[in-house]
Order: C-alpha cells, then sequence, then structure tokens
C-alpha cells in the first residue's frame, strides 16, 4: 500500500477534518476519529448547533465527485452547550486524551464576526490561544476563509492587515509548540497575496479554501432551501483551489499548505495534492457523508496512488505542476499535436446520425452536409469545437494519449 504518511506536518495522512458541526465538542471530535484522519479541528464555541446543508443536484452526485454545489439550508440551529472558555478547554482535554496519539488535534480560534461586533477580541482572542495550548491542542487554526471575511474588508476591516496581525498576535500567543495554520478565504481577495502575508507573518501552514457568498433559488423560490450568501462551496470548487495552491508553490509559498473546498471524493483530493498541497480538508463531506464516506475516500486514495505508481506523499505532491509551468513552446507543440490529430480524423459515416450539431458549431466552413452525412472539407483546421459535440463518437480521437506522448518525447 501507498504511504500516506505527511512529513512536513506529521500526519499519518493528508486529511484534516475542518472546524465544522461534525467537530463539535469533544463527542463529535471522537465521533469523527473514526475514520482515522491525520488531524481533526475542533470547532470554535459559539457558533451553534444544526443547521443542516444542501446539495445540488443531490447527495448522490456530490459523493461520485460530479459537478455539484453544496450549501447551508435552514434546518433547525439551536445554542452551544459549551458557554465558557474553561468549558471549551475542557471538551479539548477530554478529546486529546481519548483520541489515538497519532491523530493531531488542530483547534479553531474566534470567528470573524468577533472583529465585526469590535470590543476586546483582541484580548479575548490572545486568552483563547494561550489557554487552549495548555489544554492540549497540537494547533490553532486562524479561521478566516469563513464566508464574508473577504467581502468586508472594505465595509469593516482590511483584510490582509487582519490577516498579518492575527497570524503574528497567535503566534506569539501560542507559543513555539503549538503550530499555527491559517485558513484563508478565495473570496473577494487575492489568495496569493494573503498567502505571503500570513507566512511572512509566522504561520506554520496556509489553507486557501473555497467558501463564498451566493444566492441560488429555485424556479419557485418559495421551495428553495439555502440561505443566501451562506457558504456556497462544492465540487466545481475544485479546479479553483487547485490553482490558488499552484500559483502558491509557483511564487514563494514553502509552508505547507492544507487546500479545501469541493473534497468529495478520492480524485479531487489527489488533484490538490498534485498541485503542491501537502494535506487536505473534509468539511461538507463530514458532516453530510459521515465517517463512513471520510474513510471511503481515504482508503480511495490509497488504492488510487498504489494503481497510478505514487508510492508516497513526496511523489504526490506538486506532480501536476509540470502542467502549470509548463514552457510555452512545449504547450504549442501538445497543442498543435491535438490540433493535427483533430484535422486527420474523418468522420465516421457509420457512426454520424446527421444531426448537425458539428456544422453548427464550426466556424471556418471545415464540415458539410452531404445525403445527412456530416464530411469534413479542406478548411477544417483542427480546433476541436466539432468533437466536443458529437454525441455519438463518430468524431473523436483519444485526446488524452495524443498529449501524454508528448512527455514521452525526448
Amino acid at each position: 500500500m501507498a504511504d500516506l504518511y505527511v512529513k512536513s506536518l506529521g500526519m499519518i495522512n493528508p486529511f484534516v477534518v475542518a472546524s465544522s458541526p461534525a467537530t463539535q465538542g469533544a463527542r463529535n471530535v471522537l465521533k469523527s476519529a473514526a475514520m482515522r484522519p491525520g488531524a481533526i479541528t475542533m470547532r470554535n464555541f459559539g457558533h451553534g448547533s444544526g443547521g443542516g446543508g444542501f446539495f445540488y443536484p443531490g447527495a448522490d452526485a456530490v459523493f461520485r465527485g460530479e459537478p455539484a454545489f453544496h450549501s447551508h439550508a435552514v434546518g433547525r440551529q439551536v445554542p452551544d452547550r459549551v458557554e465558557t472558555l474553561e468549558q471549551y478547554c475542557e471538551e479539548v482535554r477530554t478529546a486529546r486524551a481519548a483520541l489515538d496519539a497519532d491523530i493531531q488535534l488542530w483547534v479553531s480560534v474566534g470567528h470573524y464576526s468577533d472583529i465585526v461586533k469590535g470590543g476586546s477580541w483582541e484580548k479575548d482572542w490572545v486568552r483563547q490561544a494561550k489557554e487552549l495550548s495548555l489544554a492540549g491542542a497540537d494547533a490553532l487554526e486562524l479561521h478566516f476563509n469563513t464566508p464574508g471575511v473577504a467581502v468586508a474588508k472594505d465595509r469593516i476591516f482590511d483584510y490582509y492587515e487582519l490577516v498579518r496581525h492575527c497570524t503574528a498576535m497567535i503566534k506569539e500567543a501560542a507559543g513555539p509548540k503549538v503550530r499555527v495554520m491559517v485558513k484563508l478565504a478565495l473570496e473577494g481577495c487575492d489568495v496569493l497575496t494573503s498567502m505571503r502575508i500570513a507566512q511572512a507573518s509566522g504561520a506554520d501552514a496556509v489553507g486557501p479554501t473555497a467558501r463564498w457568498k451566493a444566492f441560488y433559488m429555485d424556479l419557485d423560490w418559495k421551495r428553495t432551501q439555502p440561505r443566501p450568501g451562506s457558504g456556497y462551496g462544492g465540487t466545481q470548487a475544485t479546479p479553483l483551489v487547485c490553482y490558488a495552491v499552484a500559483e502558491g508553490r509557483e511564487n514563494g509559498i514553502t509552508i505547507p499548505m492544507y487546500a479545501g473546498g469541493g473534497v468529495f471524493s478520492y480524485d479531487q483530493a489527489a488533484r490538490m495534492i498534485m498541485a503542491g498541497a501537502d494535506c487536505v480538508q473534509f468539511g461538507a463531506l463530514a458532516c453530510s457523508g459521515g465517517t463512513m464516506a471520510c474513510r471511503k475516500v481515504i482508503s480511495d486514495l490509497n488504492r488510487w496512488m498504489d494503481e497510478a505508481g505514487y508510492p508516497d506523499m513526496d511523489a504526490l505532491r506538486g506532480d501536476a505542476l509540470q502542467l502549470f509551468h509548463m514552457p510555452q513552446d512545449f504547450a504549442k507543440q501538445r497543442q498543435n499535436a491535438l490540433g493535427d490529430a483533430y484535422q486527420a480524423c474523418q468522420v465516421d459515416a457509420d457512426k454520424c446520425i446527421g444531426c448537425g450539431r458539428c456544422l453548427d458549431v464550426c466556424w471556418q466552413e471545415g464540415i458539410a452536409m452531404q445525403d445527412r452525412k456530416a464530411v469534413k472539407t479542406d478548411r477544417c483546421i483542427g480546433c476541436g469545437y466539432c468533437f466536443q459535440v458529437c454525441p455519438t463518437g463518430a468524431l473523436h480521437v483519444n485526446a488524452g494519449d495524443i498529449l501524454a506522448q508528448a512527455f514521452d518525447k525526448p
């Protein structure tokens, strides 16, 4: 079996259960521990319990890794039973004592709503950092990706200054033995800038995570489940998170990264790690899929790495960055190789049903219809539009093999 150990963070595997209802209090932390993740982030107190979630087009699509989104819904929410920092620290001590020693316990500090309310939030956060470190937290997480944090920056505070100030403040309060992990927004800010600031301010890891404000409604809007603005995410976020991670790795971010947003199956996790992340977070999957779904993702990643020939995390991490910084001449070579194949490929008359979709998307007069069948003309340039819409495979090339062959040439 492939070795999932993450050397940079000392974790048994690259999966962190995100701060969420699945990690609220010692009881849920220990329930989530059944999936055997590398780390669990205990949710900060004061959030309340419940609230539920909503998937579109449905949970099955999300768990299969298909395009889908997740948002908070309108189920019942009740107050958090933990009301004081002293009670919360006892929850931390209870969880740390009962957790397997090889599972790390990260603890979330503060919330952006504290800043919005004003008052002595800085003093409160410093106290939390000191007390939680003494209570047994392996790491503290500054949770700055909550929907609305970045959007609020021009109305209430400067997001980048907030990241700088709070990272340095909590790092000093936590002391040298407790890591400070800074979870960052993609929404409404330049994530590379915020990662650079967090790193320069002493962060031990950064977590670019996709979670936006959004407004989904059914056409019969009275039947709509999600709350407007309340945490839009899902599988469609994976490419955006991968770009943020890769951009960071290509531009001086050297500390560990834990990426999040859209990890519902092993392939999304693998993509983020291949883009340069050291580990990934489960959030919506842990809450809505439970421990069994998360265990499956961990085992599926292990199985796939074996099949794909990746012996360990060092081999997997950043492997796809070759695509990100591909030399322009080489990228053009791959593009033209595929274009040549598109241009040379003729229509399979036996499979053509004469639907005309290829003709409709051809902007070079490279397709004609003869006897209700599509045929190529000498004006075809090999752009590939027609190959994307053919419903029967009458126009088909193995694009993946053609692109991969470019790497095999000396």
